[in-house]
């Protein structure tokens, strides 16, 4: 399976036969990248909540293919209404998807959520994507919460990908003690240096990764890995 991180926190998996695209914030938007939605076609646009940075490269997605949005009722919704899209499923906190390509279940993540014009977004979700030879999870934005704990009890987490800005999500302490609690392999850093208030070091982040036990990986701007 192919990963592509294209800053902040969006990224594309890539199986044999499926592309997944969390949480759209692309060229135009996203100062880390330079791919633009005319430049993607996924089969699958996952969204963990609707504040402008990972929702604002939705539409324009819906607008040139037909790909399946899968995110809270509200943010189906949005999509449905204001995009005038109906390819989307609905996936609320604690709801699980069997897809052709894999096992999917709406976990709770600790933020907050409204659409760019401050409207009710519902609330934030996180997403466990289990592939069979691969789990993946993906936090979206959060602090730490007690149920991760959970979440690695039923899961075999491979690879963790997880904000570690700070500010307005955990910070690196925070996203190694998600790891320690869901018991990652690897962990993949999401949510940083997109503005000056979330600008880290990642050697301090590699360090503490290092010096707990766990796997960094740091994929660049634009950057497609194996994982």
């Amino acid at each position: 399976m192919d990963l592509t991180y294209f800053g902040h926190a969006t990224f594309q998996l890539e199986t044999d036969t499926h592309t997944l695209l969390f949480d759209p914030f692309l060229a135009g938007n996203n100062p880390h990248t330079k791919t633009g939605p005319s430049d993607l076609d996924p089969d699958v646009i996952f969204v963990s909540h609707p504040h402008a940075d990972h929702f604002l490269d939705t539409e324009a997605l819906t607008q040139q293919g037909d790909p399946l949005v899968i995110g809270t009722f509200e943010v189906i919704t949005h999509v449905q209404e204001e995009f005038g899209h109906e390819t989307v499923h609905p996936l609320n906190e604690g709801g699980s998807l069997d897809m052709p390509w894999g096992h999917i279940e709406a976990v709770h993540a600790r933020h907050t959520a409204s659409f760019p014009d401050g409207s009710y977004g519902g609330v934030p979700i996180g997403f466990v994507l289990d592939f069979g030879d691969l789990t993946v999870y993906y936090t979206g934005d959060t602090a730490p919460f007690m149920e991760m704990e959970w979440i690695g009890e039923n899961y075999d987490i491979d690879v963790l990908l997880a904000p570690i800005g700070d500010v307005v999500t955990m910070g690196i302490p925070g996203t190694i003690h998600t790891a320690t609690m869901v018991d990652a392999d690897t962990i993949v850093p999401l949510h940083y240096d997109t503005f000056p208030f979330i600008e880290v070091d990642l050697d301090d982040f590699e360090e503490a990764a290092d010096n707990a036990g766990f796997e960094p990986l740091v994929v660049d701007f634009d950057e497609t890995v194996e994982l």
